[in-house]
């Protein structure tokens, strides 16, 4: 994403315009109508003579490029009410959108965590609550030479969205004679048949309405069947069985995933990355990571094989050819991420290193980040696991061992001591590559690695729904508005907003909302409204116009809010237009 093609309308328009990125990628649903009539082309300036419910937008000629500093236009004659002031662009991140991959284990071991990860999704959703979100699904199964591909059918990143029900009748919850099909009926009741996907738009479908790979709730309208709950449909794509690759390559598969969202070859994801939405990928596995850059060293070269008499290599390869670990042993002092070559010599190039080195998925996912600075220079991707570490770890009550195994037949399995073991005696394999990853997007002191050993995620899968949604911050104006009724106890901001369509050149006024029984509600006829936020002290009785305590302590003035009660069309975006204050320094004092 290396253009901006908003700042040639707003710096054109020659205001104090604000990017609102609301509704910047958020996506039309079936059904959904825009009316014509309330639709202009693009103006060089305020439709109206100042902010109205009413008053129907004008149409005037294209936008040019004005001088903005040239001062007030010749309709308001500088007159401090009658419309807003020319001003600079600013860019406010107005954002309710987060996009959520799931690279699931799918491997013999999971069947007991999966069906924890489908157990805790009520607490994951309820902390979504209000989010614009998007959930796609995929496992760590991309394939590896010692995995038979007409058995394992390797998912490669490709987002999967079926009922577990018909996995369960394709032999996917059953290997070497083990039946986990409870991990899926315990929950699941909805086969697919019950499970039709809406058909919706993306960003980069060009008006297409077609079924997607993924569950979305837009502006609190699903792509779900009518009457089924996010919850319980997600309790039935959550489990993907245990018929994979027991070879995890959780990195490749991620960052095969991100990367077929912008292919338009891709049947399954391309599309689901939102440009202004938030994007947190979460790793649920109990094996280390092993993603492969050699064939070689699953077949004839048995430098990394833990027993190189053996017929065929263990988990104990993906380990040995790219963790590094300091110290004699067996409990080492710490274990890191290594590019080892073919013949077992360390800190290789990258391009000559036996696994996929870890830039290869850190400069992925921050292109992805720099990308969504172009909207919010804030935004941050965040890693999230549910992994091989100790209770606590989350929190830094507790730090990982890393050691080798008492048990010779689990050292010659995996390469190391478990990193955790859960009270039904399952263990976990210590993560190092993904840690250093995930480390790698860490945001201030807190560790996002939770225990997969626990008993319950629904604590750990809070906690991450509650970090996404900490990511959506208020909409706050960062310029000091003016008030032009000083005399009143709170600011009285002139301000203005539009939807603004630069594909079809249109800019369409967004009438304030009016104050019915204490609640912010559209005008009649209109399916959206914008309130002013302006009480940052409780000067006013009532907390409809409070101002978030993020606003108030960055030293704004004034916060938008935007009430839909219909999904916004694909591709629009919000602007929003306010006189400024001449003193700043005393009216808002802590900018």
């Amino acid at each position: 994403m290396s253009s901006t093609p908003w700042l040639f309308s707003t710096r054109s328009l020659g205001l104090c315009s604000a990017i609102v990125a609301a509704s910047a990628c958020t996506e039309r649903h079936p059904g959904e109508e825009t009316d014509g009539d309330d639709t202009t082309t693009i103006t060089d300036g305020p439709a109206t003579d100042g902010p109205t419910t009413n008053d129907p937008p004008t149409t005037t000629d294209p936008p040019t490029t004005t001088d903005p500093t040239d001062g007030p236009t010749p309709d308001t004659d500088g007159d401090p009410t009658s419309g807003p002031d020319p001003g600079e662009s600013v860019v406010i991140a107005f954002n309710a959108d987060a996009d959520i991959l799931f690279v699931i284990d799918n491997s013999l071991s999971m069947a007991t965590r999966q069906a924890k990860l489908a157990a805790a999704m009520d607490s994951f959703l309820e902390r979504l609550e209000g989010l614009n979100y998007r959930i796609g699904i995929t496992t760590t199964d991309s394939g590896n030479p010692r995995c038979d591909e007409m058995v394992t059918t390797p998912e490669r990143g490709r987002l999967q969205l079926t009922s577990c029900i018909q996995r369960v009748e394709q032999g996917e919850f059953e290997v070497l004679g083990e039946d986990a099909s409870s991990a899926c009926t315990d929950l699941c009741a909805l086969t697919d048949a019950d499970l039709p996907i809406k058909p919706t738009e993306t960003h980069l479908s060009n008006g297409e309405l077609a079924p997607r790979k993924w569950v979305e709730q837009i502006n609190h309208v699903t792509n779900l069947p009518d009457g089924v709950d996010p919850v319980d449909a997600l309790q039935c794509f959550i489990p993907q069985g245990v018929a994979g690759c027991g070879m995890e390559s959780h990195l490749e598969s991620m960052f095969l995933a991100l990367s077929q969202a912008s292919d338009d070859t891709s049947p399954t994801n391309h599309g689901f990355i939102r440009p202004h939405a938030s994007l947190s990928v979460i790793f649920v596995s109990d094996e280390a990571d092993c993603s492969w850059a050699s064939e070689e060293i699953f077949t004839s070269n048995k430098v990394f094989w833990e027993d190189p008499d053996a017929a065929a290599p263990t988990s104990a390869a993906c380990w040995n050819a790219g963790v590094a670990c300091k110290g004699a042993g067996p409990t080492f002092e710490t274990c890191t991420s290594a590019n080892f070559g073919s013949d077992g010599s360390s800190d290789v190039p990258d391009e000559q290193a036996v696994l996929r080195p870890l830039a290869r998925y850190i400069d992925l996912v921050q292109t992805i980040e720099n990308d969504k600075h172009v909207f919010d220079p804030g935004a941050e991707v965040r890693v999230m696991m549910l992994t091989g570490v100790p209770v606590g770890y989350e929190s830094h009550d507790a730090e990982i061992v890393y050691e080798d195994a008492p048990d010779p037949q689990f050292q010659t399995d995996f390469g190391i001591g478990p990193g955790c073991v859960g009270s039904d005696g399952l263990t976990a394999i210590p993560p190092v590559r993904e840690r250093v990853f995930a480390e790698a997007f860490e945001v201030g002191e807190g560790r996002d690695l939770f225990s997969i050993c626990q008993d319950s995620y629904d604590a750990a899968l809070a906690a991450m729904a509650g970090t996404i949604a900490d990511q959506v911050r208020p909409a706050c104006m960062p310029k000091c508005v003016a008030d032009v009724e000083p005399n009143t106890p709170t600011l009285e901001p002139n301000c203005e907003l539009f939807e603004v369509d630069l594909l079809n050149e249109t800019r369409t006024a967004i009438p304030p909302c009016m104050v019915i029984d204490g609640e912010w509600t559209a005008p009649a006829g209109s399916t959206v409204c914008f309130g002013e936020l302006t009480d940052g002290s409780g000067q006013t009785p009532s907390s409809i116009d409070d101002m978030s305590p993020e606003c108030v302590a960055e030293g704004f003035n004034l916060q938008f809010l935007l009430i839909r009660s219909a999904p916004a069309q694909s591709g629009v975006f919000v602007e929003a237009t306010c006189q400024l204050s001449f003193n700043p320094a005393g009216d808002c004092p802590l900018l």
